[in-house]
């Protein structure tokens, strides 16, 4: 009878050991276990400053432009700010002017705004972007919006236009575009821009090809030798091109 008491004993005290082993090393585990991985969604880069310039348009009169690039393949931005800064020699600030775009996925573009009255030349220009408000589009490969018969020169005597480029914008989607923005850089034979312009189409009906062009009334220095002309809509507007 004392036999089997003392081998219950010992199994008794087995267990409380594995017991109170089995529970360190159980909190052990929770408490020194690595942590998991925090969850993270695609990586995002920021809108890509090209280049950025102010250009004379007339007395105390100038035009700013930039280049600008959207790194991002999946995703495009409905909406950003932009604003150019303008100082004078001293770098004291001359005043700013302000606006809103949007980029497509991977969209190289002209932004541009003109009609800026300033006191005087100003010997320095930045610009700083927005927040975009990102959209993701998988798989985008552009929309069938388009320019053709891209010609320029000087414009005819008595038009009062200094320079002029003509130029066809044609709407192969199925839809009807309410704004299509053209954007114009002309550049000299160093490849340098000289002037630019922006021009707002609107009512751009499916399958249309419409003939337009974009004059210039005011002299700019250099020698014009080359153009370059973007097309862009904001595709959110009409959410069918890309399938939303």
């Amino acid at each position: 009878m004392g036999e089997n008491r003392r081998m219950l004993k010992r199994v008794f005290i087995a267990v409380i050991y594995v017991a109170v082993f089995a529970g360190v090393g159980t909190g052990a585990y929770f408490l020194f276990k690595p942590a998991a991985p925090p969850i993270t969604g695609p990586t995002i880069y920021p809108i890509e400053i090209i280049w950025s310039q102010v250009f004379s348009a007339g007395q105390n009169l100038y035009s700013a432009a930039a280049k600008i690039k959207n790194p991002n393949t999946n995703f495009g931005a409905n909406n950003f700010s932009y604003t150019f800064y303008f100082y004078d020699e001293a770098g004291i600030l001359l005043d700013t002017s302000a606006s809103e775009s949007y980029i497509w996925p991977g969209e190289s573009k002209y932004i541009i705004l003109g009609g800026i009255n300033l006191s005087k030349n100003p010997a320095k220009m930045q610009l700083q972007l927005g927040k975009p408000v990102w959209k993701e589009i998988k798989n985008f490969s552009g929309i069938s919006l388009s320019l053709s018969n891209v010609n320029y020169g000087k414009g005819q005597a008595g038009s009062g236009k200094f320079f002029e480029i003509n130029f066809k914008a044609n709407n192969d989607t199925p839809y009807d575009l309410a704004k299509v923005n053209v954007s114009s850089i002309v550049f000299d034979e160093n490849d340098s821009p000289i002037a630019a312009v922006s021009t707002l189409l609107e009512n751009l009906k499916s399958k249309e090809r419409r003939q337009f062009s974009i004059p210039w009334f005011s002299a700019f220095s250099g020698a014009p030798n080359s153009v370059d002309l973007t097309i862009t809509t904001n595709l959110w507007e009409t959410p069918e091109l890309i399938g939303q």
